[in-house]
């Protein structure tokens, strides 16, 4: 593929770069949805959302694998300074530079909502584990490290029929 002029290449990555953003958009708030629903312990809310999540990440890769060969097709290499040398050569009005730092805003949100569910999740299985130990009759396995990383003592793994 030749190097289009920089007003086509403009246009074309504004568009897939507002896609991303749209789609961005609804990742963050399946993920806000998700965080409500581990809270409440809403398993249909929770399912819905994360299969919400599931659809915007695929869109998200498919746009930015579309985004990356376009670059990689125009000269622009694949490497970290890839969109700022585009936006460089194309993008005189800011359009590209705006839209582009806006998906990265929202890329850094969607990561830290990420994260916290992350974390939401973790807890709930520390819960989990502890309140299975106690009914097992074991004591609960510790929520820190050893020395060498490495947790010690029994997991609590005996079955409930001797609990």
């Amino acid at each position: 593929m030749s190097r289009p002029s920089p007003a086509d290449a403009r246009s074309q990555l504004v568009e897939v770069i507002g896609e991303s953003v749209y789609h961005a958009l609804g990742l963050k708030e399946s993920l806000e949805e998700e965080r409500k629903a581990l809270e409440t312990q809403d398993m249909e809310a929770l399912t819905a959302a994360v299969e919400s999540k599931g659809v915007c990440v695929a869109e998200l890769q498919g746009l930015d694998s579309k985004r990356v060969a376009l670059c990689e097709a125009w000269g622009f290499g694949d490497s970290p300074e890839q969109m700022q040398e585009l936006i460089n050569w194309c993008d005189d009005s800011d359009l590209i530079a705006n839209r582009w730092e806006h998906l990265m805003i929202l890329a850094a949100e969607g990561s830290a909502l990420n994260m916290t569910n992350g974390a939401i999740i973790r807890l709930r299985q520390q819960q989990f584990e502890s309140s299975l130990s106690v009914l097992r009759g074991v004591k609960p396995r510790p929520n820190t490290y050893g020395r060498n990383g490495e947790t010690s003592g029994d997991y609590g793994r005996s079955s409930l029929a001797q609990a």
